[in-house]
């Protein structure tokens, strides 16, 4: 296979409380018309977060400082291929102008689905929708018992759950999330449902569907619509592979560390979980063996943050 080189572009987010920093491209420009996040080029002899705050002193008349991984998306245009290297920041002095003609703006995160950006970008945007933590829900003996432990979960913060639960009848599964998805949405948080994509006719109001790795190869393309939420765990390359030809929003990548569940199955490591997030353009979840503390290890590794049960689900 032919190496890429790729052009290493910095790109920064500026954020205050729910809403982020724009640019529109000007016209003389390449995607003329879009919106983009400050960033450029990343010269000889520098680091991204060095080209970071040239670049918006430049464009923007900011000064910033404490710059934080978001996301790294490698992109193939027809006559360029590109690595974004995207962090994102709320300290910086000044008021954003425009300070080589353009039009600049604040959006709320949220209607930033409503713009037109660079197809690079699909990426940012996702990531900034999702949350570092990823809650699997773990063992409960019944309904009141599991409505419980989604409740104390929510209560200590977490934003982002998949309702897990291999064995129940139809008619179980459906008395725990209805409620489920009821709780997580009064709590400001997603929950995704794992298992068929068919759940989401019988539970529209879910946030998504999150497919095992054994089921995916079953599509040529995306299976469910873009107004939900799909995940998909990986293992191998191909997996990878299979997950971005469907058009997966997320990606959870494990094991990383070897877990309780299948003892003696090394994790892959740190390393090589680094190393397989450079070729992805989406988020990327770390899986297996993850805890709390692991957070910011797998954010600098590239990740969008860690997936669990047992480090997350109540005890």
């Amino acid at each position: 296979m032919k190496e890429v080189n790729y052009i290493d572009i910095a790109v920064g987010v500026l954020r205050r409380n729910h809403q982020v920093c724009l640019s529109l491209r000007q016209k003389h420009q390449s995607h003329a018309n879009h919106w983009e996040f400050p960033g450029g080029k990343v010269e000889q002899d520098e680091t991204a977060i060095d080209a970071l705050k040239r670049e918006c002193l430049e464009e923007l008349a900011v000064e910033t400082q404490n710059w934080q991984p978001l996301i790294e998306i490698p992109w193939q245009y027809e006559q360029v291929a590109v690595r974004l290297h995207v962090f994102i920041t709320d300290d910086f002095s000044g008021e954003p102008v425009g300070n080589e003609g353009q039009e600049v703006k604040w959006f709320d995160i949220d209607a930033l689905s409503g713009l037109t950006f660079p197809e690079a970008n699909k990426g940012i945007l996702l990531a900034l929708k999702m949350a570092n933590q990823y809650m699997i829900s773990g063992k409960f003996s019944g309904v009141d018992e599991a409505l419980d432990k989604f409740g104390q979960a929510l209560r200590s913060g977490i934003k982002l759950c998949q309702l897990r639960a291999k064995g129940l009848s139809p008619t179980e599964f459906s008395e725990i999330a209805k409620p489920a998805i009821e709780l997580c949405h009064q709590a400001g948080a997603k929950i995704l449902l794992n298992g068929s994509i068919q759940l989401l006719q019988d539970f529209p109001e879910a946030d998504g569907i999150q497919l095992a790795s054994n089921v995916i190869y079953e599509y040529s393309g995306r299976p469910i619509s873009h107004d939900k939420l799909l995940g998909v765990s990986t293992h191998t390359d191909k997996d990878i592979q299979q997950a971005l030809k469907i058009g997966a929003d997320f990606i959870l990548l494990s094991p990383v560390k070897e877990t309780s569940s299948h003892p003696g199955v090394p994790g892959i490591g740190w390393d090589v979980f680094s190393e397989k997030v450079k070729s992805i353009s989406l988020p990327v979840y770390a899986l297996g063996g993850m805890q709390p503390e692991d957070v910011q290890i797998a954010k600098q590794k590239g990740g969008q943050g860690v997936a669990a049960i047992s480090g997350f689900w109540p005890g």
